[in-house]
């Protein structure tokens, strides 16, 4: 951040600039950007390209700043009350021991919610030690959860010697604490409270300028790494709201041209409320562990799979949330009654922002939800997106969506612990199409695993076999993400599947097509296609292979030979 003094003819201002930086600080620029639009702080503010510029009265310099904090923590709900988790407070107004709701930070630690409670030195109640003495004693008998910690009357009590206490406060007493508890001066140390990664990967940390050394007594002693406050304003407005997230995973969309992500993020209209679909057997509308609807924008696209929002691994949400994401730009003209030239002209500038942006995802510690594991950033969104178009074109979209389905819902048999689990190969068809490779070799496995649970799940709606389309599928993929690489193999090898199949069909026997499904390696496809000789020798009275099939099957065991 950039700081500079204005003066002119009636205002004494101080300008803050904020430029562009890592994901969480782009991000931060922008939400807070968005966030003044919708409100009156009385000063301007402008965002360009490149930065976003505050322009404030010197004199309410620190007034304003506490305004925005309180609101941000209250409007954006991430200071609020728990009405699922109680624990004891002293109701100073009615001078009574009470069991209410507990206060929750969104995205913080223990030590958050711990340090935005009120406490008071019992000498400023307005009872006396003894009245407080018998008001525990009340409490005790009027409650018989008292033994568990959190209604324990040792937990009302600051400590051991019991000379302050908890008090029953609203929820701007809260966040006006927890304020004071964030911004204790006008520089802050560089901790939890602003964000962490303790993964031994990327860390935040690293994303900041490094340590200085200090001289103290002619000793180099490493300072301790401090923010100014507005900038770590910046952080929360960055970290804790406005991004994508299912379950314990979150996607954060990122430019360093400002005006480009504010666009998308605008588009988007991100909320941090979980989304809600309707369950078909009750009919109710139930929240699910994401704020993104994928029902209800992809049943547009034919994909009527209200549980398709799961996801087992951070790659399976990251290409899912792409789906999505060209969901919503390829139907946004059918938002409205009627289209017209802008927004035909919006749809191709939310387009051409994928330009610009790159997605950075991690995954959240399950346990300690304050440590962030992993942190990886995507570029390849815009190739990606126009893929998905191209799915579409062809009708293979909804295909695509079903495929990764029934990949999931696959299942094969752990022998150490002889039960069935789910297939993990969803994460690494996910991974190997977010990172254009190849996917022959896994989608090979997959089909196997899916052919030998086909008929449990036969009754299933979405379950299918892969099939045909399975054939058009790698045709594109082949084509547009791997430039048309083993292409004329992939060809080769469905006139042979072709021809084995109908072969069988004349035969009226299916003993190749098991044998042939049951091959594992190229040595067993050698012998595979010499018992297929042998049997196109023996049978040729009765079924015969077209020309394209031998020259094809010849071209195959050429190129598994070498």
């Amino acid at each position: 951040m950039k700081e500079k003094s204005l003066f002119d003819v009636d205002n004494n201002l101080i300008e803050k600039v904020f430029t562009s930086k890592d994901v969480f600080y782009n991000n931060g620029i922008v939400n807070l950007y968005q966030f003044l639009k919708d409100k009156n702080f009385g000063f301007k503010y402008e965002l360009n390209q490149n930065e976003l510029i505050l322009k404030i009265d010197l004199k309410k310099h620190d007034e304003v700043y506490n305004q925005i904090l309180n609101s941000f923590l209250k409007e954006e709900k991430i200071v609020t009350f728990n009405d699922k988790n109680k624990r004891i407070f002293f109701n100073s107004t009615l001078n009574k021991f009470v069991q209410e709701a507990k206060v929750n930070i969104k995205g913080g630690g223990s030590n958050d919610s711990k340090n935005s409670l009120i406490r008071v030195n019992i000498n400023d109640l307005t009872i006396s030690k003894d009245e407080l003495k018998r008001e525990e004693e009340i409490y005790l008998n009027s409650f018989n959860n008292t033994n568990k910690d959190d209604f324990s009357l040792s937990k009302c009590y600051y400590d051991k010697s019991k000379q302050e206490i908890y008090i029953l406060s609203t929820l701007e007493e809260y966040i006006q604490k927890y304020t004071d508890y964030l911004v204790k001066s006008k520089n802050l140390p560089l901790n939890s409270s602003i964000h962490s990664f303790e993964d031994g990967q990327s860390s935040f940390h690293d994303m900041l300028p490094n340590d200085k050394i200090v001289i103290i007594d002619g000793e180099k002693i490493k300072a301790i790494k401090t923010i100014d406050k507005w900038d770590a304003l910046i952080y929360w407005f960055g970290v804790r709201t406005k991004r994508f997230y299912n379950f314990s995973y979150f996607i954060y969309p990122n430019s360093s041209n400002l005006e480009a992500l504010a666009l998308f993020k605008t588009a988007l209209k991100i909320t941090d409320d979980k989304a809600k679909v309707r369950d078909k057997k009750t009919d109710e509308l139930k929240e699910v562990g994401t704020n993104i609807n994928f029902y209800l924008v992809l049943k547009n696209d034919e994909i009527d799979n209200e549980n398709f929002y799961i996801s087992k691994s951070a790659d399976e949400f990251e290409l899912k949330f792409f789906m999505y994401l060209f969901s919503i730009m390829y139907h946004i003209e059918e938002r409205y009654e009627k289209a017209n030239e802008r927004r035909r002209e919006r749809q191709k500038e939310l387009f051409e922002t994928l330009q610009y942006l790159s997605f950075v995802i991690y995954t959240e510690d399950k346990k300690d939800k304050t440590i962030k594991t992993s942190l990886n950033e995507y570029t390849r969104a815009y190739q990606l997106i126009q893929f998905f178009q191209i799915l579409k074109e062809n009708n293979l979209f909804k295909y695509f969506a079903d495929l990764l389905y029934n990949i999931s819902i696959a299942k094969k048999k752990k022998r150490a612990e002889a039960k069935e689990i789910y297939n993990q190969y969803t994460q690494l068809v996910c991974l190997k199409i977010l990172n254009f490779q190849e996917t022959r070799n896994i989608l090979y496995l997959t089909s196997f695993e899916i052919l030998k649970t086909m008929e449990d799940k036969k009754q299933d709606g979405f379950y299918n076999r892969l099939g045909d389309d399975l054939f058009l599928f790698e045709q594109l993929y082949l084509n547009y993400i791997l430039g048309g690489k083993n292409m004329s193999i992939h060809e080769n090898a469905k006139k042979v599947g072709d021809g084995i199949g109908h072969f069988c069909a004349e035969l009226g026997d299916k003993d190749l097509l098991f044998k042939l499904r049951n091959v594992k390696n190229y040595k067993q496809m050698l012998s595979y296609f010499k018992d297929l000789k042998f049997s196109t020798l023996k049978n040729q009275s009765d079924a015969r292979f077209s020309k394209d099939f031998n020259e094809s099957l010849e071209v195959i065991l050429g190129d598994i030979e070498e």
